[in-house]
């Protein structure tokens, strides 16, 4: 009985490949694997990745076949070798080589797929290795002796990241609180960037502070850092920005975003004592509106810090200045509003107020288990 033809026939040079409804039929001559395969792959509806180094044409008719019955066959007769991961098939020269060597493919679950390849270029050339990050796997071509140490290498390698729970706090002091405090951030640690380290009293003393109205806590946000990696809070906005281009004679218009208001970003290290290394970002950015461009210019603070530090401790960033005009206006009641002499009992000016904002950091290392 004959299976009904569910889609059109593909055509390869000199060949036909019919889809039906759970088996396909080739025929095909002296057409290139490659195109065999990647119709294969398209017409299983398939996820499917060609090493560069398949190569060659291919004469073959098969009849009533699965997809994965087409490849295990056209592998075998071209000596080539595929692999799943996961939902993705992957196609490369034959798994026995020259020379004894032979094809493996390495899954990874936590190192990135990039990482792996440079940590196995200790052990075997690079030409020899292909990286997929689509499946975050290596495909690499050796001897029995490089991939076991390849093998052990990234076993190593390939486990869960260290993780710190980072707590944040941000505050902002008037000017009154700042002379209470009377910190000074022209000091630098030996590693650089405005901080201060240990600081449980500044802490303490700018919590008495928000008790009596000269400092506020903006924000307290929480996040997990993994260990060697970057993790970013923003506490603000992302303003668009418009920009006009002249093309062709027409004017279009497009849009971007710039984060605004208060940014940190922080990469810990942690060392095997139960310290901790953190390179801190600190941004306060402020959009200004310029009304006679009509766009937003950035008033933006930044601080830098790399310390080494024992966790639990607090560190103190500050010196993050945000500046605000305020208009004001002053007048007397009726007599301001008199024609022609009112303007004598009225006045407009302008005005400036300081706010420092202050970050607090603290970290945890996540205990494994």
């Amino acid at each position: 009985m004959l299976k009904k033809i569910i889609w059109a026939n593909l055509i390869f040079l000199s060949g036909i490949m019919q889809i039906h409804a759970s088996t396909i039929c080739i025929d095909v001559h002296d057409v290139p694997v490659r195109s065999v395969v990647e119709g294969l792959a398209r017409s299983g509806g398939l996820n499917l990745i060609v090493d560069d180094t398949v190569q060659g044409n291919i004469t073959m008719y098969l009849s009533d076949v699965t997809v994965e019955e087409a490849l295990t066959a056209i592998a075998s007769s071209q000596n080539l070798y595929y692999d799943k991961s996961g939902y993705i098939y992957m196609i490369t020269a034959g798994r026995k080589t020259e020379g004894g060597k032979e094809l493996r493919t390495f899954d990874l679950a936590y190192a990135s797929a990039e990482e792996a390849r440079k940590a196995a270029q200790a052990i075997i050339s690079d030409s020899h290795i292909r990286c997929y990050e689509e499946t975050n796997s290596l495909v690499i071509r050796g001897n029995s002796r490089e991939l076991a140490a390849v093998q052990n290498l990234l076993k190593k390698i390939d486990i869960p990241p260290r993780q710190v729970n980072v707590e944040v706090e941000i505050a902002a002091l008037n000017q009154e609180a700042i002379k209470e405090l009377g910190l000074n951030w022209d000091w630098r640690n030996a590693e650089g960037g405005p901080g201060h380290e240990n600081s449980f009293a500044y802490t303490a003393q700018i919590h008495a502070l928000e008790t009596q109205g000269k400092a506020k806590i903006l924000a307290k946000p929480h996040m997990m850092a993994s260990n060697g990696r970057m993790a970013k809070i923003l506490i603000g906005d992302r303003i668009p920005i418009l920009t006009e281009h002249l093309q062709n004679g027409q004017m279009t218009t497009t849009t971007d975003y710039t984060d605004a208001g208060i940014k940190l970003i922080y990469t810990p290290w942690i060392h095997d004592d139960g310290s901790i290394t953190a390179h801190i970002q600190a941004e306060v950015s402020t959009p200004v509106l310029v009304t006679e461009l009509k766009a937003y210019r950035f008033m933006t603070r930044q601080a830098e810090t790399q310390v080494r530090i024992e966790q639990g401790k607090t560190l103190v960033i500050g010196g993050l200045i945000d500046k605000e005009d305020i208009e004001n206006f002053r007048k007397i009641p009726i007599l301001s509003s008199l024609p022609f002499i009112g303007r004598l009992f009225r006045s407009q000016y302008t005005s400036s107020k300081e706010t420092e904002i202050v970050i607090m950091v603290k970290a945890e290392i996540v205990k494994d288990g």
